[in-house]
């Protein structure tokens, strides 16, 4: 099932000339997802987190939003469309839900070149509305914590899941995909977490 209705929380770009030409085509409408709510920790670690680039397939790459018609068919909307696309989506959100959360003494993106313990990386395998039965919005996110100092992954978490889609239209897929990212990205960030305060960094790495 396609929509091509206009959303709740939305950018819409065209100007006044390109509406009233003949022949002119939709007004494109730009949908941005909200981080999750994180309350602060109560006790930070002495831990420095890079955030690294969430890579994905091709598809995944474009600002189109994507629907799934089968295991092995896919579609997009030319006038339905992300701020950015999936992958920084999710690479924002990483960043964002770490910094929130106040639990480590510096997040900051792999791209700045600061100095860090940790690279958190990503890896987005899955994000579309989902057709053929109940609608359904699918997240499938895979993150990994990489030690730069050893050169091995030392913890890894992966998130899969089909969040069920309240109402037939576009709105109501990203408010479901919305949905199912954050609470993806809180699953695997407190896996993350778990593993840095069960792993305490070696003096000599805690002193850098």
């Amino acid at each position: 099932m396609k929509f091509h209705r206009r959303a709740v929380s939305m950018l819409i770009l065209a100007g006044p000339a390109l509406l009233s030409a003949c022949g002119a085509s939709r007004p494109v409408t730009y949908y941005s997802l909200d981080p999750p709510a994180v309350a602060p920790a109560p006790q930070p670690l002495d831990v420095n987190l890079l955030v690294g680039r969430v890579t994905a397939p091709l598809v995944y790459r474009e600002s189109r939003i994507l629907y799934r018609t089968g295991p092995n068919a896919m579609g997009s909307y030319e006038d339905n469309r992300w701020v950015e696309p999936p992958p920084s989506i999710c690479e924002e959100m990483l960043l964002t839900t770490l910094r929130q959360s106040r639990r480590y003494r510096s997040v900051q993106l792999l791209s700045s070149n600061a100095k860090g313990d940790y690279v958190v990386r990503g890896r987005l395998e899955r994000f579309e509305q989902v057709e053929g039965g109940p609608l359904l919005a699918r997240v499938w996110l895979r993150v990994s914590l990489y030690d730069p100092n050893s050169g091995h992954t030392v913890w890894s978490g992966s998130y899969e899941h089909d969040e069920p889609v309240a109402a037939k239209d576009l709105p109501s897929v990203v408010a479901a995909i919305n949905q199912n990212l954050q609470r993806g990205i809180v699953e695997l960030t407190s896996g993350i977490d778990q593993y840095l305060a069960s792993h305490p960094a070696p003096p000599a790495a805690a002193a850098k």
